[in-house]
């Protein structure tokens, strides 16, 4: 008999682990699959096992050349046309939200990971102060489009709040904001070290 899981809870913890130990992030499985997966995990003649199995084959079209194109076409198919947009508005078109966009969009066509950072030296906290106004003018440009959801957060001391660890890296985390967006649904999250 496969092992299985007794709760919502604990299938969905197992499918995290197991998404960490295969390099992918669970964020692009559609939310209706993954509740499938949490469903197949507590099945006592499926279990872990085909839960599992079911998550590779999502990992496994995510890398299709095909799927990629498709993304792709939903990103030059954008009603907002927020990225053209951006480069052309006055006060944007010199701002980093270009780079950030820019970064997020391309981890989104080519199946990347979700959680990315905005690399360079640490920001100044008034600097990131302006970023995240911008951030807000993008996220009303948006509107209707394939970008949603624009969020920021204020700088946190992520080493203070026992965030300090990067993964299973060597690197530390001090003080980051965070600009979170979704494309198509998935949501991306850039961090941004900040000076102190």
């Amino acid at each position: 008999m496969p092992e299985y899981a007794g709760s919502d809870e604990e299938a969905e913890k197992d499918l995290i682990a197991y998404c960490e130990k295969i390099d992918f992030d669970p964020e692009w499985v559609d939310p209706e699959k993954w509740a499938a997966s949490i469903r197949i995990a507590q099945q006592k003649q499926y279990g872990f096992v085909e839960a599992r199995k079911t998550i590779l084959s999502d990992q496994e079209d995510l890398v299709k050349a095909g799927a990629r194109d498709a993304r792709q076409a939903k990103l030059d198919a954008d009603a907002a046309d927020l990225l053209t947009r951006i480069t052309y508005d006055r006060d944007l078109k010199d701002s980093l939200v270009v780079t950030v966009l820019e970064q997020c969009a391309a981890a989104y066509v080519g199946g990347e990971r979700v959680n990315l950072g905005l690399g360079g030296a640490p920001m100044d906290r008034g600097a990131y102060g302006e970023l995240r106004d911008e951030w807000s003018a993008a996220g009303d440009l948006a509107d209707g489009g394939v970008f949603s959801d624009f969020v920021s957060h204020a700088p946190q001391n992520k080493a203070a709040l026992g965030k300090g660890q990067v993964g299973d890296t060597l690197a530390k985390r001090k003080v980051q904001g965070n600009l979170l967006v979704r494309i198509a649904g998935v949501r991306f999250n850039m961090h941004i070290d900040i000076s102190n």
